[in-house]
C-alpha cells in the first residue's frame, strides 16, 4: 500500500469530517504510507496540509477559501453535487480498493492499531486503498500519534496568530478561561431537538460548574462560541467573549481555553481532543459531575454519542 485516499465522508460537516480524518490518517502513520483526502475540499484552505493534495483538490479548496457556510446553502449543496462525479468514478473503478463504512448497524468501524479486522490485511496489499464512510475511528492510534496529528492537522498561520491573540489578550486579565459551545441551527429540528439545550438550562448548568468548581467569577472568562444568536440570559453577570469567527477558528479557539462546556456535538469534542481538555457535556438531564470531578485532560466521553468510539 503506497496510499491512503478518502474519496468519501458521508454528509457530515467540520468535525465529523475531522474525527474521520484523523482516524484514518493515524492508520496511515501506523502503516508509514500518506493519506490524501479531496473530499474535505470545503475545509481545506483553512490548513497546511491542502499543499500536499493535487491540483484537482487545491482548485476546488480555492472556491471554499472565505466561505464557511453550512451544508444547507446552495453554494455547498451545489458543489457537493459536483463532486459525487468522484466517487461515482471510483465506484465505477476501483470497487475492490474500497473500504467502507457504511452499515445498516450505523456502528464505527475500528482501524488499527485499535482494531485489526481481516478487511485491512486483505486490501494492504493493493497499491491504493480508497475509504469511504464517515465512522472510521482510532482512539488507539490517536493517543499513539497524537504529537505528529497535532502538528499535521494545525490551521494556517493566519488562523493560529489570531486565536493566539485572542487567547493572550483574555490570559492578560483573567486567571482561568472556559469554553463554552452551544450548537443551535440543525439541532432545533435534529431528532426532533432532543440534543438542543435552551438558553435557560445552559445558564443552569454554567450556574453549577461555577459552584462546583469554586469559580472566582471575577477572575474568569466565558469564550462562547455557537452557530445561532447567544440569548442574554446566558451571559447575564458573567465576563463573556462571544466569538464572531469562522467554524475553523471558533473550534481551535475553544481547542485552546483550560475547558470546554459544550452541547452533545463533535464539535465540541474535538476542540477538547485537539486541546487535550476535559468537555462537559450539556444534557437537558441531571448532569453528573462527579463524573468529571477527576478530568483535567481529554477523555473519552460516555456523553458525548456524537463522536461514536465504540
Amino acid at each position: 500500500m503506497k496510499s491512503i485516499i478518502i474519496f468519501k465522508y458521508g454528509d457530515g460537516e467540520l468535525a465529523n469530517q475531522l474525527w474521520n480524518y484523523v482516524s484514518i490518517y493515524a492508520y496511515g502513520l501506523e502503516k508509514g504510507v500518506p493519506v490524501f483526502n479531496p473530499s474535505f475540499y470545503e475545509y481545506h484552505s483553512s490548513f497546511k496540509f491542502l499543499e500536499e493534495e493535487n491540483g484537482m483538490v487545491k482548485s476546488m479548496a480555492k472556491l471554499f477559501e472565505d466561505y464557511f457556510g453550512r451544508k444547507q446553502k446552495n453554494w455547498k449543496k451545489f458543489w457537493r453535487k459536483i463532486y459525487r462525479i468522484y466517487p461515482f468514478y471510483i465506484y465505477l473503478t476501483q470497487k475492490s480498493r474500497i473500504i467502507s463504512s457504511d452499515k445498516s448497524s450505523n456502528s464505527v468501524v475500528a482501524l488499527p492499531p485499535t482494531g485489526n479486522i481481516e478487511t485491512f490485511r486483505q486490501k494492504e496489499d493493493q497499491n491504493k486503498v480508497y475509504f469511504d464512510g464517515w465512522l472510521f475511528r482510532n482512539p488507539v492510534g490517536l493517543n499513539k500519534y497524537r504529537k505528529e496529528i497535532i502538528s499535521a492537522f494545525c490551521p494556517r498561520d493566519k488562523i493560529v496568530e489570531k486565536v493566539h491573540n485572542r487567547i493572550a489578550e483574555l490570559a492578560a486579565k483573567y486567571e482561568k478561561i472556559v469554553g463554552i459551545h452551544i450548537r443551535q441551527g440543525d439541532y432545533v429540528t435534529f431528532k426532533d431537538g432532543h440534543y438542543l439545550i435552551p438558553a435557560d438550562r445552559v445558564r443552569t448548568i454554567i450556574d453549577e460548574y461555577i459552584k462546583r468548581n469554586s469559580v472566582i467569577i471575577n477572575k474568569t472568562v466565558f469564550v462562547i462560541a455557537s452557530d445561532g444568536p447567544i440569548e442574554p440570559k446566558i451571559i447575564q453577570g458573567l465576563n463573556c467573549h462571544i466569538s464572531k469567527e469562522n467554524a475553523v477558528t471558533d473550534l481551535f479557539l475553544l481547542s485552546a481555553c483550560d475547558v470546554v462546556i459544550g452541547s452533545n456535538s463533535s464539535f465540541g469534542d474535538f476542540a477538547a481532543w485537539y486541546g487535550n481538555i476535559p468537555h462537559i457535556i450539556m444534557t437537558k438531564e441531571t448532569i453528573d459531575w462527579e463524573y468529571y470531578d477527576s478530568k483535567k485532560e481529554y477523555f473519552e466521553n460516555k456523553f458525548c454519542t456524537m463522536v461514536h468510539y465504540r
